[in-house]
């Protein structure tokens, strides 16, 4: 599952950048390969042209041999894959690359293309050394990379079965306890991507890889290493990804005004933030998936009721809109429905601003914002901008008591 995220991320981040086009003069690349294992059939390679839109190519195999071309303005990561047996990110036909807007070469198997071998692209060049130093880790952590797919997959599994709900709850705390155990080898491979972004402060890789520590490593860290990148590589697309994502984190901070919302509620009411005016409110961005999300139910009920009659509301925020029937589910099953839930409202059709979580910077569940009477935002808890359960706690009883 921690590696579905990876490729999820990366379909993520196509998407997220389409509509940044540059202004750069575009230059053509040739990726010439080929395949052993397969003399035919073809090969598919999906990356952002110059015009800051998503391509997909298709090439066909010409007796082991195929070549790929197009015009783009700088280092891009690109998703190539084959004849894909899976979805997963572990589908032994797919693997990611960068594109370089120059003559790059590639040697691969069939059924082998992690392993392929690229030549041509330093971004590229840059990735591999990034992972082989990273590999020890990954090698440590493959046991608990399979026990956790291999949970995931019993949960899938049940859910399409139409399992009972106790089978499914079970099964996802089962997978939920593996996923804790993650946590030394993510902040052991967080030590090493910090590293690379200390000595590397202009490559593309740095900026890309920092769009995926977002909800890893903290708001200072992430403004530290985009201060130190030189004027063009801020410039760039994932530059100025990055630069978009910190001012959003920004406007979810303590000190901030919280942006206004409007969404329908679970029962189909117009909802809007700003009509909350003279109240305390937590937002909780949570879903029906996240096993910490569920937990952390019960003490929201406590405080809810706690604070409640005193001025205190909650809107549940869901990253559900893939899966609407378990959020409704979920509201019943944890007796959230006391308090006001509605969707994220995320769009995958089309990249939009109307995701509640991309107005304060959300990137990890749980997180909970409080916000004053007067809209401004007071405190930030669950995830790595913010504090603890605890800490909110505190904060509450100052207001309150």
């Amino acid at each position: 599952m921690r590696n579905n995220k990876v490729i999820c991320a990366i379909a993520v981040l196509l998407f997220l950048i389409q509509g940044f086009a540059q202004t750069a003069h575009a230059q053509q690349f040739n990726l010439k390969g080929e395949i052993s294992g397969q003399d035919s059939g073809k090969l598919m390679l999906t990356y952002q042209n110059e015009y800051g839109k998503r391509v997909t190519d298709t090439c066909f195999i010409n007796k082991g041999d195929f070549t790929f071309k197009g015009e783009i303005t700088e280092p891009t990561v690109a998703y190539f894959y084959g004849a894909i047996k899976s979805y997963s990110v572990d589908d032994p036909n797919t693997t990611t690359l960068f594109l370089e807007p120059t003559d790059m070469h590639m040697l691969i198997k069939a059924d082998d293309f992690k392993n392929a071998v690229i030549t041509g692209s330093k971004t590229e060049d840059e990735r591999v050394e990034l992972e082989r130093q990273k590999a020890p880790v990954n090698l440590e952590m493959q046991p608990l990379d399979t026990a956790f797919a291999r949970a995931a997959k019993n949960v899938r599994a049940a859910v399409k079965n139409n399992a009972d709900e106790k089978t499914i709850k079970e099964l996802r705390e089962k997978a939920g306890a593996i996923h804790d155990q993650f946590d030394p080898y993510f902040k052991r491979l967080a030590v090493i991507d910090a590293g690379y972004f200390t000595a590397h402060p202009n490559s593309y890789l740095t900026a890309y890889r920092l769009l995926f520590d977002l909800g890893a490593i903290s708001l200072d860290s992430i403004q530290m290493f985009y201060s130190r990148m030189k004027p063009s590589l801020q410039q760039s697309t994932y530059g100025k990804e990055l630069a978009e994502q910190i001012e959003k984190m920004h406007l979810g901070m303590p000190g901030s005004m919280a942006a206004d919302f409007s969404a329908n509620d679970v029962n189909g009411k117009p909802l809007t933030l700003s009509s909350f005016k003279g109240k305390y409110i937590i937002l909780d961005f949570w879903a029906s998936w996240c096993v910490p999300c569920r937990h952390s139910n019960p003490h929201m009920i406590a405080l809810y009721n706690k604070y409640h009659s005193k001025g205190l509301d909650i809107i549940g925020i869901a990253s559900d809109d893939d899966r609407p029937q378990d959020w409704r589910k979920a509201i019943v099953q944890d007796n959230v429905g006391v308090w006001h839930n509605v969707l994220d409202g995320l769009d995958r059709a089309a990249k939009s601003d109307k995701e509640i979580g991309q107005k304060f910077g959300i990137h990890s569940l749980p997180t909970k914002i409080i916000i004053d009477p007067n809209g401004k935002i007071i405190g930030r808890y669950g995830d790595n901008l913010g504090g603890t359960e605890a800490d909110m706690d505190n904060l509450l009883t100052s207001i309150f008591n």
